[in-house]
């Protein structure tokens, strides 16, 4: 396992949901860390104004159909502690009481899910 690797991406990752394996795909993870937008926009006489919106936390992901998810179940969990690690890069991500939105979507070709995300209001990133 690395040591320091604060200038390293990318290599293994594992995640697990409420201790159930999910196995992500060759796909790029990406995590989306602030729980605030802020939106640009101009007033009547041409002045800015910046609109700031609260967020969830969240995380894209697509998972390779043999993680042995049963999807019915998993959407109607109302709560998940989910864990991403970066094996390689020795970082964790926390995801505490979050959910699993979306509508999974099968790709017969590639085997991988797409179409759902990981939000909830607490990330951590250890």
């Amino acid at each position: 396992m690395a040591d320091d690797c604060e200038n390293s991406f990318g290599g293994r990752v594992s995640i697990t949901a409420d201790d159930q394996v999910f196995t992500p795909s060759e796909a790029d993870i990406e995590l989306e860390i602030s729980n605030i937008s802020v939106e640009a926009k101009a007033n009547g006489d041409g002045s800015a104004c910046f609109m700031a919106k609260p967020e969830l936390y969240g995380c894209k992901i697509k998972f390779r159909n043999n993680s042995g998810i049963v999807w019915n179940t998993t959407l109607r969990k109302c709560k998940l502690d989910v864990t991403i690690k970066e094996i390689d890069n020795n970082r964790t991500h926390l995801f505490t009481a979050a959910r699993i939105v979306g509508r999974p979507t099968l790709n017969l070709s590639t085997g991988e899910v797409d179409g759902c995300e990981i939000r909830g209001d607490r990330y951590q990133a250890i």
